[in-house]
C-alpha cells in the first residue's frame, strides 16, 4: 500500500496527463483545421487569381502556374488527411473528456487505487482504440469511381 502523500501525488500525474492530452489533442485538431482551410481557401484564391492572370493579358504561362496550385492544394489536403485528423483528434477529446470526467466526478475526492487502476486502464483502452481507429481511417484505398454497383430487382 503506497502513502496518502505517494497516492495524491499519483491522482495529480494521472489528472495532468489527461488535461495536457486533451489540450494537445484541441489544438492538433484546431492546426489541421486550419490547415485545411488554408488549402481550400488558398485553392480558391489561386484559381480565380489564374483565371484573371489568363484573361488580363500575354501571361499564359503565370496563369497556368498559378492554376497548378489548386490542384498541388487538392492533393496535399488529401494526402495530409487533414478532414480525417481533425475528426479523430476531436473523437480523442471526447474519450480523454470522459475518463477527466470520472475521475473529477464519478469517484472520491481522492479517488481510491482501485478506482485510479480502473481508470488508468479504460485510458489505455482508449489510446489502442484510438491507434486502430486512425490506422483504419488512414489505411483506406481511394473510392473506385469506375465502378458502379447495380441493384438487383427481385
Amino acid at each position: 500500500m503506497m502513502s496518502d502523500e505517494a497516492h495524491q501525488e499519483r491522482v495529480a500525474h494521472f489528472r495532468k496527463g489527461l488535461t495536457d492530452d486533451i489540450r494537445t489533442h484541441t489544438n492538433l485538431a484546431r492546426w489541421d483545421s486550419g490547415l485545411y482551410q488554408f488549402l481550400v481557401i488558398g485553392a480558391a484564391i489561386a484559381g480565380f487569381v489564374s483565371l484573371a492572370v489568363g484573361t488580363l493579358g500575354d501571361s499564359a504561362k503565370w496563369a497556368g502556374i498559378i492554376g497548378a496550385l489548386t490542384s498541388v492544394a487538392t492533393i496535399l489536403s488529401q494526402q495530409l488527411n487533414c478532414v480525417k485528423a481533425i475528426n479523430w483528434h476531436q473523437r480523442m477529446v471526447v474519450e480523454l473528456d470522459g475518463i477527466l470526467l470520472q475521475l473529477l466526478n464519478e469517484s472520491q475526492l481522492l479517488p481510491t487505487e482501485a478506482e485510479l487502476a480502473e481508470m488508468s486502464t479504460e485510458l489505455r483502452a482508449v489510446r489502442i482504440k484510438m491507434a486502430y481507429e486512425w490506422e483504419r481511417v488512414t489505411n483506406q484505398p481511394p473510392p473506385n469511381l469506375g465502378e458502379v454497383k447495380m441493384r438487383k430487382n427481385p
